[in-house]
């Protein structure tokens, strides 16, 4: 029953990350005034949103995705060495997404200067799908332990989740700033007028 529910706040979780995304790209382009198509249809930002994530390379997205959820996963049931694995609050909390967040920089760099296999340097390069599935399933595994189990404190839970979510859009918002790209909805209309 734990696996299921862990799926089913996964798929919440992700899909309000990719959510607060497209509303936060949305919101920043500088208009005023929005058509309501824009606003209120949801399941096809969702869709739109993690085809933009992926868009750059999709083989390297999927990979990383899928080895950032095992690793999210590795990482949630590690807590269990010590004990029952949802009552680690290490193993459950942002600091491990946030040591990816602040070494990714560092390892893009050295990268470059080391002579890494081309596979290793893409992975790297193209990271965000690896960041977005290991932080999902951290964010996630820890709302799974604390409505099964309620070992961990709500407020370290609740934060946790925030500050996530937080590195997260930045992520997206620091990609956004390199490629330098609007909605991809909006050019879309306006190249049609």
């Amino acid at each position: 029953m734990e696996f299921v529910a862990s799926i089913l706040v996964l798929a919440v979780t992700a899909a309000l990350v990719l959510l607060l995304n497209y509303y936060r790209r949305l919101l920043n382009d500088g208009r005023r005034e929005y058509p309501r198509d824009e606003l209120i249809y949801a399941h096809n930002f969702i869709v739109n949103e993690w085809q933009r994530i992926i868009s750059a390379d999709p083989a390297t997205g999927y990979i990383g995705l899928v080895a950032g959820a095992l690793l999210g996963y590795m990482l949630s049931y590690t807590g269990g060495v010590y004990g029952e694995h949802y009552e680690s609050a290490f193993f459950h909390s942002a600091i491990l997404p946030g040591l990816w967040f602040i070494g990714q920089p560092y390892l893009k760099d050295k990268a470059d200067e080391m002579h890494w296999p081309s596979v290793v340097r893409k992975f790297i390069d193209n990271d965000l799908t690896f960041f977005f599935g290991l932080s999902c399933i951290i964010a996630s595994q820890s709302l799974v332990a604390y409505g099964f189990y309620h070992a961990l404190s709500f407020l370290w839970v609740f934060l946790n989740f925030i500050v996530i979510v937080a590195l997260l859009l930045y992520s997206f918002h620091k990609r956004d700033g390199h490629e330098k790209s609007g909605l991809p909805d909006r050019s879309r209309r306006e190249n049609r007028i």
